[in-house]
């Protein structure tokens, strides 16, 4: 086969064996020739029919001209241009590369390489009805989820179990990062059961440095990247070099700046501390679809985010109900303080009276024996100050706040979920928007305001009491 040396990533990705594989990262990295070689690869260990090791592989992008463009030049580089002759020709009629070449065993290797675009209804039909051992999408993030999910019923159909099956069948795909919340990044960051991710080091660092750890450097030329970064703006330096999923069509993320999953989020699930001085704080946000954040400060000062609970998006339920058919379970199940060592941050607005039966939803908290505070502000822009000084600040060059691995929708906010509104001209505004995911951060942003009022010595809304003046015992002449 042909003489091809792995980067780190790319020798993962081809020793791999699950059914579903996506390599995602920046230009220039080598993603499009790991695919393809993971492709022949398998052509090679398809085991042999009557001597023949027969294959079919579909390659798929949005359209014919992008994989004449991209796919066509990379095959005619390994496979026609490099060896010492031809490994296989093209049949131009159906954009179709035949390989027939004889492996060191003495069995002859036949396969196809069919590139296919999937950009029109006639594509889609067309793709639906062909048979194949595997696939390549290329660009991923470009191709429809209904397409892809159609394409993993064609693999695995050639050659049929009569003729020995597929030695290993399946769907490669290569792409640079999506935006976010979309299927792919959904994908991509939280991969089924059978899709394993494989994410190259970014080509630059967060400070616009060259990474040292970049792949596929040697391949490139040597101001490849910094012509790039002169060519674009920063937006596209961030997703294509940094190798960051992109706000796509929504606005930037309110945390962008600050919040950093491997920074701030723990490996290991975070435990209560029962026999500390400091109480747990629930941050809580009202209203039909309400959330809380559930965490406690540690002995040297760095607040953990232990829970969060929250209603799902497809339903809707009294601030009443939620806490005595989530939250309070939740509380008294994982963390049995004493209630009054349970401390509530309450939007403001929990604590006006309700027009229908004189009742506040503060007064519904201290029900269950807990202690209810009133947040300081109710006003967002002071609210996400709160969020961010915790996440600016370092203990012992670790994260000041740090979020258990168990609270993945909250994670999920801070990364990219509650992000800033976009106005009528695309141009995002400084307006957080309201989606599910503003509730949760809604209620991390009372939680983190109890921690924000300790640092400024100001209580929970108490200032500290002022010094009474004392007369001295001498004067200056």
């Amino acid at each position: 086969m042909i003489g091809y040396t792995a980067t780190p990533t790319g020798s993962a990705f081809l020793r791999d064996r699950t059914f579903i594989k996506c390599l995602m990262g920046p230009v220039g990295g080598g993603k499009s020739t790991v695919a393809f070689v993971d492709l022949l690869s398998r052509a090679f260990d398809q085991k042999p029919y009557n001597n023949v090791r027969r294959t079919k592989f579909i390659i798929l992008r949005n359209t014919m001209a992008q994989l004449k463009s991209t796919v066509k030049p990379l095959i005619d580089q390994w496979m026609v241009t490099m060896p010492p002759s031809p490994m296989g020709q093209w049949r131009l009629t159906d954009n179709t590369f035949e390989i027939k070449a004889k492996a060191a065993d003495g069995t002859t290797v036949h396969t196809e390489f069919i590139m296919m675009a999937a950009d029109t209804p006639d594509d889609v039909r067309r793709l639906l009805s062909v048979e194949c051992s595997a696939a390549w999408v290329e660009e991923a993030r470009e191709v429809d989820p209904e397409v892809f999910a159609g394409l993993q019923g064609r693999v695995a159909r050639f050659p049929n179990r009569a003729s020995g099956g597929v030695t290993y069948p399946g769907v490669v795909c290569s792409t640079n990062p999506p935006p976010l919340g979309g299927f792919w990044h959904t994908m991509i960051s939280t991969p089924p059961s059978n899709v394993k991710v494989f994410i190259q080091p970014s080509a630059l660092l967060d400070d616009g440095s060259l990474n040292p750890n970049a792949e596929n450097l040697s391949n490139l030329d040597p101001d490849y990247y910094d012509n790039l970064i002169s060519a674009n703006t920063d937006a596209w330096v961030d997703v294509y070099l940094k190798n960051n999923f992109g706000p796509g069509n929504m606005g930037q993320p309110v945390y962008k700046g600050s919040f950093k999953r491997d920074f701030h989020v723990a490996k290991d699930a975070l435990m209560p501390v029962m026999q500390s001085v400091n109480s747990l704080i629930v941050g809580m946000d009202n209203g039909l679809q309400a959330a809380a954040v559930i965490g406690q400060q540690d002995m040297r000062g760095r607040v953990n985010v232990l829970d969060e609970c929250y209603v799902p998006q497809d339903q809707t339920m009294g601030v009443e109900s939620f806490l005595e058919r989530k939250l309070v379970p939740l509380l008294r199940e994982k963390y049995p303080f004493q209630p009054k060592n349970v401390v509530f941050m309450l939007d403001p607005a929990c604590f006006q009276r309700s027009q229908l039966d004189e009742k506040t939803i503060a007064e519904a908290v201290m029900r269950y024996g807990y202690t209810v505070r009133k947040a300081p502000t109710n006003d967002p822009e002071r609210r996400i100050s709160s969020v961010e000084a915790l996440l600016s600040k370092q203990i012992d060059g670790a994260a000041g706040i740090l979020v258990s691995p168990s609270c993945g929708y909250l994670v999920e906010a801070c990364e990219w979920g509650y992000r800033y509104k976009k106005s009528a001209n695309g141009q995002t505004t400084l307006t957080p928007e309201k989606n599910h995911h503003s509730h949760l951060s809604d209620a991390f942003q009372y939680f983190c305001s109890h921690y924000a009022m300790e640092a400024q010595g100001n209580y929970y809304g108490r200032n500290r009491a002022r010094r009474e003046i004392q007369k001295s015992g001498y004067v200056y002449a």
